[in-house]
């Protein structure tokens, strides 16, 4: 029997959750109606320092010395391995500082260019039209993630909650973490850094174990404590699925991992986004209680009819030749070919595609990336959503 839960607002751009303690369980999804500054508190801080290169092409790159120090990657982003492989030996598809970003069968890493069209496609489609009808995105960016070694030291993190998959592939919960362990370094940077009332979002990348570390808060007190959550992926492992029946969320109202859903500048400057990525939705867009896999949880605030998990495809027939430049072009060719998952909520009123880079200095082009903002809902299918669910007791 799953757990009851209680959506509890959080911040007013990327919803995540906390485990409220006086039940077993709980998740949460942001719904308050005030915007952040996207071109605020990016710059790097503490003396650390911010790489683009494109750190994930070979299995040793982007990564610091022995000595424990952390590389920044604000624009470094998953590259696609050359091998097949999905196991031992160089890994398929998406590649993070020398780890797989997830399995090739995870649903992030899936080609659904012939998948087929959700019976309810037009529908959902017409509803997005209606109620939320235009898409952009977070220009110039604010996402980063750092790298570090096998050998950095783990640090206490307190957190509201801590939980994920741990270097063995289990599944963990820990309800109120405030004695988390992780391998964060000094100086490391983190979304909205420095920027009070904000989302803040952290993501360590730790080679030779393969973890990904992601953290959430609205206003973190440092880079160890005051964090809402902290979720461990296991970028090797099978198991990349929050069990529905906790219903908790992530750093991501949805229950996914933040870090594939990212649009990284130099992989798109490399000229190809070999997985699927996020947009984050109005209040009113998405589906109260329901929500479908790889999402784990849903929303109890949003008003919309569209669940979380929901993936989206360009059409094939979307004229890729009115596009000029060529950042926004891979990031529609990928749209095409992988698609683009609603997971997460805003007080916004526009639909937004997250991007990575601290500030317009990572190699953005203005006037390319944003040409994003002139796609409408006509020019998506929904795919196939397969089994909706609704979270326990919400109505």
């Amino acid at each position: 029997m799953t757990t009851a839960t209680t959506e509890i607002p959080m911040g007013s751009r990327h919803a995540c959750l906390t485990p409220l303690l006086a039940a077993l369980l709980a998740g949460c999804s942001s719904s308050a109606a005030t915007t952040p500054d996207a071109g605020s508190g990016r710059a790097p801080v503490d003396g650390g320092t911010s790489h683009t290169s494109r750190s994930s092409r070979s299995s040793g790159a982007g990564a610091s010395s022995s000595s424990g120090g952390a590389t920044h990657h604000d624009g470094g982003a998953p590259g696609t391995a050359d091998a097949t492989s999905d196991g031992g030996g160089t890994p398929s598809g998406p590649t993070v500082a020398g780890c797989p970003m997830f399995p090739a069968t995870y649903a992030y890493n899936q080609d659904i260019s012939q998948a087929s069209v959700d019976v309810g496609s037009a529908g959902y489609l017409a509803a997005l039209k209606a109620n939320a009808p235009v898409i952009g995105l977070d220009y110039p960016g604010g996402e980063i993630y750092s790298v570090v070694p096998a050998s950095q030291p783990n640090v206490h993190v307190q957190a509201g909650s801590a939980y994920g998959f741990d270097t063995t592939d289990t599944f963990f919960f820990v309800a109120d973490a405030g004695s988390s362990m992780a391998p964060i370094p000094a100086g490391v940077q983190f979304e909205n850094q420095g920027t009070p009332n904000a989302d803040h979002h952290m993501m360590v990348v730790q080679q030779g174990t393969c973890q990904l570390f992601e953290l959430y808060a609205w206003n973190p007190t440092s880079a160890t404590t005051g964090w809402s959550v902290m979720v461990t992926w296991d970028l090797r492992g099978a198991n990349a699925q929050i069990p529905d029946n906790l219903e908790v969320g992530s750093t991501t109202a949805a229950g996914t991992p933040l870090l594939p859903g990212v649009i990284w500048p130099d992989e798109v400057a490399a000229g190809e986004i070999s997985h699927a990525i996020d947009i984050v939705m109005p209040v009113n867009a998405v589906a109260k209680c329901k929500y479908v896999h790889p999402a784990s949880s849903g929303s109890w605030t949003a008003t919309g009819g569209f669940p979380y998990g929901g993936r989206f495809r360009l059409k094939a027939s979307y004229d890729l030749t009115k596009v000029t430049g060529t950042q926004a072009l891979v990031v529609l060719k990928s749209l095409q070919k992988y698609g683009m998952f609603n997971t997460d909520i805003s007080g916004e009123t526009r639909s937004s595609f997250r991007l990575g880079g601290l500030g317009s200095a990572q190699g953005w082009v203005e006037s390319d990336i944003t040409q994003l903002g002139n796609l409408t809902w006509d020019d998506f299918d929904v795919i196939d959503l397969g089994t909706v669910m609704t979270l326990n007791g919400c109505q």
